[in-house]
């Protein structure tokens, strides 16, 4: 374990591990895991030292970013006051009306507002509310994206559905139906462009092999990066989007 002192002032630690298989110094910052250094035999403690002081501005950059693209959800509210649609860089201000009805009613003006109103006292209703209305949004601007990507690539889907799912961002069956996940549009453009090619990969490879890797490579040359920088993130999210 190393500990790394940024430009700010802010302090890192770090852990070291040692590989037989690697031939140079590598790291990477994950969101959950934090910062990794990978050490090949034969390489010493200060010489790995020096190298990860060296790397600072490198470190900086990619924290502010992974910190920047998913907010942590630190209020005390079950209930959000705004909505920040990263993957179509939208931010919504959620205004909660209360009024005779029994039900809720939802009200979007694009780029601009989603209205609860009616019977908003129960948290847990508004939060089912408006995963109803994330879904619904997200089948629209994911199912668009979705046709576009598969234009773009030359690779074909039967179908598509959105779901909450809890765990998976996507998935595709042996027939060509892609499942996507309603929580992408919560997710930087690069990240959902990667879900979506990933997806349309597995309606030619049906697994994890050496050739699926290859041909999401084609198609999205940084998803190493991507793929890592995702891990996590799922439960990151803000508390009401984790219920059904």
């Amino acid at each position: 374990m190393g500990r790394l002192t940024l430009v700010d002032g802010r302090v890192l630690d770090y852990e070291v591990r040692q590989s037989a298989r690697a031939k140079y110094l590598r790291m990477q910052l994950h969101p959950d895991k934090g910062l990794v250094v990978t050490q090949p035999l034969g390489i010493g403690t200060r010489q790995v030292q020096d190298w990860v002081d060296s790397q600072r501005t490198w470190v900086a950059t990619t924290l502010d970013k992974i910190e920047r693209e998913i907010p942590p959800a630190t209020s005390d509210s079950p209930l959000p006051e705004r909505l920040e649609l990263l993957a179509n860089d939208e931010s919504l201000r959620v205004i909660y009306t209360p009024t005779a009805r029994k039900n809720i009613g939802l009200d979007y003006v694009a780029n601009q507002t989603l209205t609860l109103s009616g019977a908003i006292s129960n948290p847990e209703h508004c939060q089912l509310a408006l995963r109803h209305w994330l879904r619904g949004y997200a089948n629209i601007h994911l199912g668009k994206q979705l046709q576009q990507l598969a234009a773009e690539t030359g690779l074909h889907y039967s179908n598509y559905s959105v779901k909450h799912q809890q765990s998976r961002w996507g998935s595709c069956s042996s027939s060509g139906n892609i499942n996507l996940n309603a929580k992408l549009v919560l997710l930087p453009p690069d990240w959902v462009r990667y879900t979506l090619i990933h997806e349309l990969c597995h309606t030619v490879e049906m697994n994890h092999s050496k050739r699926f890797w290859a041909l999401v490579a084609g198609f999205a040359p940084g998803y190493k990066a991507i793929h890592a920088e995702m891990k996590g993130a799922m439960q990151r999210l803000p508390e009401w989007t984790k219920s059904g």
